[in-house]
């Protein structure tokens, strides 16, 4: 039986030089390959809880979740998880304001860009919240409670939070921005002579008037 030699060489050459083309990129071992990650199923419940799944979680992360209010999404909550499941489910209470609320989540990837959710939307009952004249010059006070942000006249925030009041007992004089409820309004923390005194501080979308050649206070939050 006679041997091609230009046959057997050719094989030999496949062998040397294609073998490892085969292999080329799965020397990895596939648990270990990072798969893409998303969210699915983000949905509110009856309770208004906000619920949504994880796929493809790679280690720890950490959710923000923004409500819409008065033009802006605001950020009212995080929630952080460290699993490495294929599928992990989340969830998160927000407080709701009266009629329309709008949620979204983000969270920031691999490649350090923000990225956000779909929005869920739901109407709720809850009665409007309103303002409550004070008479002194500790607290802002509101009918319900309420998630608001409290902004000075050069436009930072300087207050936050969940609850029927503010104290404003260690704030300067001047006018201030308040969101809450789906509202904005402003209120001014006087000037006074005695620790004591009592006059109202509160005022809701009412400037006073200003003198001829003065521009009337206009303030709206970042």
């Amino acid at each position: 039986m006679r041997i091609n030699h230009n046959i057997l060489l050719v094989n030999l050459l496949c062998l040397l030089f294609c073998t490892p083309c085969l292999y080329a990129g799965n020397d990895k071992d596939p648990a270990q390959v990072r798969r893409e990650f998303h969210i699915s199923q983000l949905k509110l419940d009856s309770t208004g809880k906000i619920n949504w799944f994880v796929f493809n979680q790679n280690g720890p992360i950490e959710f923000g979740i923004e409500q819409f209010q008065n033009e802006h999404w605001v950020m009212i909550g995080l929630v952080a998880g460290d699993a490495i499941v294929d599928q992990i489910p989340y969830s998160y209470l927000p407080h709701m304001n009266s009629g329309e609320n709008r949620y979204r989540i983000f969270w920031d990837g691999t490649d350090k860009v923000r990225k956000y959710s779909n929005i869920v939307t739901t109407v709720s009952k809850k009665e409007d919240v309103y303002f409550r004249l004070s008479e002194d010059n500790l607290n802002v006070s509101f009918t319900g409670n309420t998630y608001y942000i409290v902004y000075n006249p050069f436009g930072f925030i300087v207050a936050r939070g969940l609850g029927e009041k503010i104290d404003i007992s260690e704030y300067k004089p001047g006018m201030y921005c308040v969101t809450y409820d789906n509202k904005v309004a402003t209120f001014e923390k006087k000037q006074v002579w005695f620790k004591n005194s009592r006059h109202p501080i509160v005022r809701e979308n009412k400037p006073e008037k200003v003198k001829k050649g003065k521009k009337p206070f206009e303030m709206s939050p970042p």
